[in-house]
């Protein structure tokens, strides 16, 4: 972000760990540069992680990266996608809704709670 570039895409697959195990964002195919003067209206990423303000045809920023942060860490916490469903549009209309809730079943800190939100 702080050289004004807006990935779009970041999800578990384009987070990578070289020799060092050092992290590295990858594909950046949908990556787009920061105008600061109009936001981006292109609906695109993967829809599991794709943010409600890429949706809703408002338009978006560097948001939908920070979205795409919160998704992975929940993912990562939880061991599946907080808006995952069998269909795209109905996984589109849980991310629209901000239709996601913690299992009683998997114990996490209020403190992950809280950063995922």
């Amino acid at each position: 972000h702080k050289h004004h570039i807006i990935h779009r895409d970041l999800k578990l697959g384009n987070i990578f760990l070289n020799e060092n195990m050092q992290v590295k964002l990858g594909d950046f195919g949908l990556a787009t540069k920061d105008s600061m003067s109009e936001r981006k209206r292109t609906v695109c990423g993967t829809p599991n992680y794709i943010a409600p303000e890429t949706l809703n045809g408002k338009g978006h920023s560097y948001e939908v990266d920070i979205w795409a942060l919160g998704v992975m860490m929940y993912t990562l916490l939880l061991g599946t996608p907080p808006f995952e469903t069998k269909n795209v549009k109905a996984t589109y209309e849980k991310v629209r809704k901000i239709d996601y809730s913690f299992p009683l079943r998997v114990i996490i800190s209020d403190a992950a709670v809280d950063l995922i939100k």
